[in-house]
């Protein structure tokens, strides 16, 4: 079973052109729903994302397996749109703004990273000492008669050793996994800081 199937086949083929042309298109009611959140009626139909356009031109390019080393934004707007745009100076106002984010963006992932490293020899020493824990628990278990004992040293044996692994497991993901999200956004909007933008009207 698919899910999600006109959601995956929207960003399918997004990212499919984003490999294919290094191209990103973005259908906008007005220029300045690029860089800020659109004044919107819930109930009236848009064709600007409910966000700024250049957030949701990062949620696509985070989705996909590798980013180009260059892009371009194309742009379309409404019929008669295009004509009235400084595209040099919308250009450098996303600039200003991508760079912004991807400063934002860094700066999340490496507060998350830096906090793993910082845990991590506390969380390594915390497992070590749950796993020995754990270890002689289980031996006492073996060693026993049996009955109420046995199962009383067993479950503390596996509490242990399951503390143990999440701690650990805790530790390492902050340290090597958690922030590459965030790290990734922001080589997004870098690489957005840096597009090439065309504005069009939706005749061409």
């Amino acid at each position: 079973m698919a899910f999600a199937p006109r959601a995956a086949a929207e960003l399918d083929a997004a990212l499919e052109q984003l490999e294919r042309d290094r191209l990103l298109v973005l259908e906008l009611d007005d220029i300045r729903d690029l860089v800020t959140d659109p004044e919107m009626d819930p109930f009236q139909a848009r064709r600007s994302p409910q966000q700024a356009g250049l957030d949701d031109l990062a949620g696509t390019m985070v989705a996909a397996r590798r980013l180009p080393e260059q892009l371009t934004v194309r742009v379309v707007l409404p019929a008669g749109r295009s004509e009235q745009v400084d595209v040099p100076a919308v250009q450098l106002g996303l600039q200003r703004r991508a760079r912004y984010l991807a400063s934002v963006s860094w700066r999340e992932a490496m507060a998350v990273r830096n906090m793993g490293r910082l845990q991590l020899p506390f969380g390594i020493v915390v497992s070590l000492v749950a796993a020995g824990v754990a270890y002689g628990l289980a031996y006492l278990a073996e060693q026993s008669d049996g009955g109420g004992t046995f199962a009383l040293l067993a479950v503390l044996a596996f509490l242990s050793i399951t503390v143990a692994w999440v701690v650990s497991w805790m530790v390492i993901e902050t340290a090597y996994i958690d922030w590459r999200p965030a790290s990734r956004k922001a080589a997004a909007y870098e690489l957005l800081a840096n597009a090439t933008l065309e504005v069009v009207d939706e005749r061409a």
